[in-house]
C-alpha cells in the first residue's frame, strides 16, 4: 500500500510538471504549429507602424511580430499574457489588405491581448495538446462569442474607423476553409475562427453587422 501511494505521488508530480512545462511553452508551440517566422525587414516595417501606435493608444507593451507563409488571409495572436504575446499574420494578408484593413486586423488582435482572451485561448490550446484530438475539440468549444464581438468593438474604437476591420473580416472569411485545413489544435486562435464551415461561434456576417452599426 505504501509503495502504491509513493508511485501515485510520483506520477502525480510528473503529470503536474508536464502540464506546467506545456503551459509555459504553449505560445512557442502554437507559433511552430502555425509555421510562424520572424518578419523580414519590409514586413516588419509595415506592421510596426500600426502596432506601435495602437499599443500606445491602448497602453499595451509592444508584442512580438511574426509572419506565416500562406497565400490565405489570416491573423492570430498567442502567448500567455501581454508581455509574452505574439501577433502573427499571413503573407497573403500583408499583400492583399489595404492599410486601414491591416490596421483593423492588428487592432483586433491587440484587443484580444488586452482583455485576456489571447492568454486564455493559449492556455486552452495547451490543455488541448495534453488531451489530443479530443482536447483540441474541447478547447474550440470554450470560445466565448461575446468576447469575439467585444474585441471587434474595442478594435473599432481604437482605430476610430470600423470599416477597416469590416474589410479585413470580409477578406478573411474567404480564406477560412484554407486555414481550417491547418493544425486542428490552433483553429480557435485565428482572428476569424478558422473552424470550418458552420462552426464559427459568431458568423463573420454578424460581426460585420455589429461593426456597421457603430
Amino acid at each position: 500500500m505504501t509503495v502504491l501511494i509513493i508511485v501515485l505521488v510520483a506520477v502525480g508530480g510528473l503529470v503536474a510538471l508536464l502540464v506546467g512545462v506545456v503551459l509555459m511553452a504553449a505560445g512557442q508551440i502554437a507559433g511552430r504549429l502555425a509555421r510562424a517566422r520572424p518578419p523580414e525587414a519590409a514586413e516588419a516595417e509595415r506592421m510596426e507602424v500600426y502596432v506601435e501606435a495602437l499599443c500606445l493608444g491602448a497602453g499595451l507593451p509592444v508584442p512580438r511580430l511574426a509572419v506565416i507563409d500562406d497565400a490565405a488571409c489570416g491573423a492570430l495572436a498567442y502567448g500567455r499574457g501581454p508581455r509574452a504575446a505574439t501577433l502573427a499574420v499571413t503573407t497573403g494578408l500583408l499583400e492583399d489588405l489595404a492599410a486601414v484593413e491591416l490596421e483593423g486586423a492588428l487592432a483586433h488582435l491587440l484587443a484580444r491581448v488586452a482583455d485576456g482572451t489571447t492568454g486564455r485561448h493559449t492556455r486552452l490550446f495547451a490543455l488541448g495538446l495534453l488531451g489530443g484530438p479530443l482536447g483540441a475539440s474541447w478547447a474550440a468549444r470554450r470560445l466565448d462569442a461575446a468576447r469575439v464581438v467585444a474585441a471587434d468593438i474595442a478594435a473599432a474604437r481604437l482605430t476610430r474607423f470600423p470599416p477597416g476591420l469590416v474589410g479585413a473580416l470580409a477578406r478573411m472569411e474567404q480564406s477560412a476553409p484554407a486555414l481550417a485545413a491547418r493544425s486542428p489544435a490552433i483553429r480557435h486562435l485565428w482572428m476569424h475562427e478558422a473552424l470550418g464551415p458552420g462552426r464559427q461561434r459568431v458568423p463573420v456576417a454578424d460581426r460585420i453587422t455589429v461593426l456597421s452599426d457603430l
